[in-house]
């Protein structure tokens, strides 16, 4: 009797679970349109991916940077091209600053970096909050639990398959940025994040099919990028940066290795609030003068220049994918691949 009661009861209980899981996973794949795709954000991922650097060659490519770097590579066209899939470790809204650093300093990795730079999160200092965020994942690999590693291996399986898994539609996030309360006196609603983008097990992004054609959304991700009062908050700083970026390219040069950094396109406000804070020839041209490496800045290829990105910061899939080929093919000509 007792036996059938714990099945009635454990049958009961996933009844109950499915009922309230199945509507919830309906509502935000169909209707909010959340893809298949494993945690963008995920420190577990990148720290798994990080991993992998002890074992790569000198022929090997790794990929640090912000969302730029990260969205518009497309590492498996890479791989198809060159026959090596790079290791994707550029991570959204952070700066290189700590992540080249750490694979500069703590291993003996002789490949090639490439860095992309975005302006706003790239020309910041060590305590900025770019560099932060750089910082937390990096500690994040170095300071992870068995438990951790073993649970992500576990998400792996079916992470991807269910969309709410998304951390952003977690019931607490829900309750912050769904139930709208009127504004308050210098106190907004949080911001609702469109699905943009989804990434696979090898942190490779896509832009999600229907967000590029999506005006709606693409409206909704350009209101949170607008800032009116966007500055440059460390340009007094600005020695203190490069010079932080000379020292590390030139400690990877010495041991056999090479740094390529990458200007991806930007368009509408980007364009002109970036050539305004961050003028090329104090920043970029100083940049690649001073580490000796080479620089792809979008505006100076014409396979790269028309490139518009939909919401001012990230290619959509035809043009990520053009544009990896073109990083390839400048790579091969400049004799780096």
């Amino acid at each position: 009797m007792k036996t059938e009661l714990n099945v009635r009861t454990f049958l009961a209980s996933l009844l109950f679970a499915l009922i309230l899981i199945v509507p919830y996973e309906y509502y935000f794949r169909e209707i909010e349109k959340y893809p298949r795709s494993h945690e963008l954000e995920s420190f577990d991922i990148w720290a798994d991916q990080r991993a992998q650097v002890p074992a790569l060659d000198s022929k090997d490519i790794v990929i640090l940077g912000s969302s730029r770097g990260h969205f518009d590579i497309n590492i498996h066209v890479w791989d198809s091209l060159t026959g090596r899939r790079p290791l994707m470790l550029a991570y959204p809204g952070s700066s290189p600053f700590f992540p080249m650093e750490d694979i500069v300093n703590e291993t003996s990795f002789s490949g090639t970096l490439i860095v992309s730079s975005a302006p706003g999160l790239f020309y910041t200092i060590r305590s900025g909050r770019g560099a932060n965020r750089g910082k937390k994942f990096v500690d994040h690999f170095y300071n992870r639990t068995y438990a951790q590693r073993f649970n992500q291996q576990i998400f792996y399986l079916y992470e991807s398959s269910l969309s709410f898994l998304n951390k952003s539609l977690s019931l607490k996030n829900i309750i912050e940025s769904r139930f709208i309360l009127p504004n308050r006196d210098s106190i907004n609603n949080p911001p609702v994040w469109p699905p943009m983008v989804a990434m696979d097990k090898y942190r490779n992004i896509r832009m999600n099919p229907f967000f590029e054609k999506d005006s709606a959304m693409i409206k909704a991700q350009t209101d949170i990028w607008y800032n009116p009062d966007f500055k440059n908050r460390f340009v007094d700083s600005v020695d203190v940066i490069i010079n932080h970026y000379v020292s590390l390219a030139h400690k990877l040069q010495a041991r056999g290795g090479k740094v390529v950094f990458i200007r991806p396109p930007v368009s509408d406000w980007y364009l002109t609030e970036e050539a305004e804070h961050f003028p090329r020839e104090k920043y970029w041209d100083r940049l690649i003068d001073e580490c000796n490496c080479v620089g792809y800045s979008y505006e100076d290829f014409k396979e790269t220049k028309d490139m518009i990105p939909p919401e001012w910061s990230h290619l959509n899939r035809k043009d990520s994918d053009e544009y990896t080929k073109f990083l390839v093919n400048q790579l091969s000509k400049d004799k780096i691949l």
